[in-house]
């Protein structure tokens, strides 16, 4: 058996080297001529954290859930009181996969894309180098993907404790 807590950390610095590493290498591919990105409009770096939240979510969500609903299923991990304490918010959530990282991808889309915003806005600033955007969305990508990672654990461990004692 393994601690839960240790089960969340490895699979979620996994989550957030492969997110660091994948995402600016997409966004670099496919826009590497530009020079600058701009805040908003076209090929913006809102455009792009609104959509790149949304898509990551559920995608993490999408590749997660299997293995860690496995973990659970075959009695692997353990969790304590505290761990429950934290996750319940996320009982009330979705169960399946897909619905649960679009759920949490909309959410985090409403939520970073403003706030992404007004942070350039106080700033003074009307965006980024695309080296500066690459390095933004490596930081931002991380840590979503870990924290979508952590949630995703955390509700599957909800859903199979949930349906154990409905079995029992």
């Amino acid at each position: 058996m393994r601690p839960l807590r240790s089960y969340i950390h490895a699979q979620g610095v996994n989550c957030a080297v492969i997110n660091a590493v994948l995402n600016p290498a997409i966004a670099w591919l496919g826009n590497r001529r530009m020079e600058f990105v701009p805040l908003s409009g076209d090929n913006s770096i809102i455009v792009d954290t609104a959509v790149t939240s949304i898509v990551l979510s559920l995608l993490v969500s999408l590749f997660v859930t299997p293995a860690a609903h496995r973990e659970f299923r075959a009695g692997r991990l353990t969790g304590s009181d505290t761990v429950f304490w934290e996750s319940s918010l996320l009982a009330y959530l979705p169960s399946k996969a897909w619905s649960f990282g679009l759920l949490i991808g909309v959410v985090a889309a409403a939520v970073i894309t403003p706030l992404m915003f007004a942070t350039f806005r106080v700033l003074g600033s009307a965006g980024l180098s695309f080296a500066g955007f690459i390095i933004l969305k490596a930081v931002y990508t991380a840590a979503l993907g870990f924290a979508v990672t952590r949630w995703v654990i955390l509700r599957q461990m909800l859903h199979c404790r949930a349906n154990s004692t409905h079995t029992d």
